[in-house]
């Protein structure tokens, strides 16, 4: 009989436990099961002697859900970016992927390229990825805000691009996100260590490994990358003479009062167009500028000011001036020419 009643109990908790497991709400979160939540479940066992029902028996566990703290740090876009531009920035999301409220310390560090100056890091607030009057500048070693379970937040790094920087020239710089207990600037701590305890809630990392921390570190990290796309221009100059007094054009020698033609070609080799591109040169010594001798690309240029592209003086005392305008990218080019007249 006690091996009867043994055997019938077994199966009763069992079918307690099956139908508990199938009938209790799920949580619609991804994360899970929030973390302090109590698990109470309750087997009742039913038996006779006899013949006779007797008052039923029954046995209770219980167990708190334990603190899984997971995050992930994604980043949304890179940037590009020319030399001395400022504000330039790499939009993140912060998402809590645990099931429990925590708050989180941020930092920025390069992970290889050049150096950007200025670097920060601001809070999105309206979440466009673009860095606007309303967002709110981090300061490091204080708590970004408490996310809950599934919640997101948008974050920018922000930085100026130094002048030196050179087309194709890249920089990645990667946002650290490191948990903290919610509403404290405290890190949070794991219970590795410590053996399991039913009626505690205790930490669990459960986290990947970024390109900035380590698996199940409690961190998470993401790189964006500014790259620098400019206009590179290159300048090549060139003289030749164009007639002397006693041969003309044949065979003409730079004697006084020869006339020699000047040649600036401007190339842009960049990735970017070049803008107001403005060519000046000065009326080098011991020689005389040749009077309405200035052409862009071909096309006659007079000596004043304001009436096209070109000038003798008007712009620059003592300077032919071109307004050569835009050159495209990857090999826009434009050439400028004059004559002086050798002393």
């Amino acid at each position: 009989m006690k091996s009867h009643h043994v055997r019938l109990s077994r199966w009763l908790t069992a079918a307690v436990l099956a139908t508990a497991a199938f009938l209790t709400p799920q949580s619609a979160q991804a994360a899970g099961t929030v973390a302090g939540t109590t698990v109470t479940n309750t087997a009742t066992v039913n038996f006779d002697v006899g013949g006779v029902p007797q008052t039923a028996v029954q046995g209770v566990a219980t167990f708190v859900v334990d603190d899984k703290v997971n995050l992930t740090v994604t980043n949304n876009s890179g940037a590009t970016v020319v030399p001395g531009s400022t504000n330039q920035v790499l939009a993140f999301t912060l998402q809590n992927t645990g099931n429990k409220t925590h708050g989180y310390s941020l930092a920025a560090s390069l992970g290889g390229g050049i150096t950007m100056n200025n670097v920060r890091i601001y809070r999105d607030v309206n979440g466009d990825g673009n860095f606007d009057v309303g967002d709110t500048l981090y300061t490091g070693g204080t708590n970004s805000g408490d996310l809950a379970p599934d919640a997101t937040a948008r974050f920018l790094i922000v930085a100026d691009t130094p002048g030196t920087a050179t087309n194709g020239q890249v920089s990645n710089y990667r946002l650290i996100a490191t948990t903290l207990n919610a509403g404290t600037t405290t890190v949070t701590a794991h219970d590795n260590a410590i053996v399991d305890d039913k009626d505690t809630q205790q930490v669990v990392f459960a986290d990947t490994a970024g390109p900035a921390d380590a698996n199940r570190d409690g961190a998470h990290s993401a790189t964006g990358t500014y790259t620098v796309s400019t206009a590179t221009l290159t300048v090549a100059k060139t003289s030749t003479v164009i007639s002397d007094p006693f041969n003309g054009v044949t065979n003409p020698k730079r004697i006084p009062g020869a006339v020699v033609r000047y040649s600036i070609v401007v190339t842009n080799s960049g990735a970017a167009n070049a803008t107001n591109v403005v060519v000046r040169d000065g009326i080098p010594a011991n020689t005389t500028y040749a009077a309405s001798t200035i052409t862009l690309n071909a096309v006659g240029q007079t000596d004043a000011g304001g009436d096209d592209s070109g000038d003798m003086g008007a712009t620059n005392p003592g300077e032919v001036t071109v307004a050569v305008g835009a050159l495209a990218s990857a090999g826009g080019s434009a050439t400028v020419t004059f004559d002086v007249t050798v002393n």
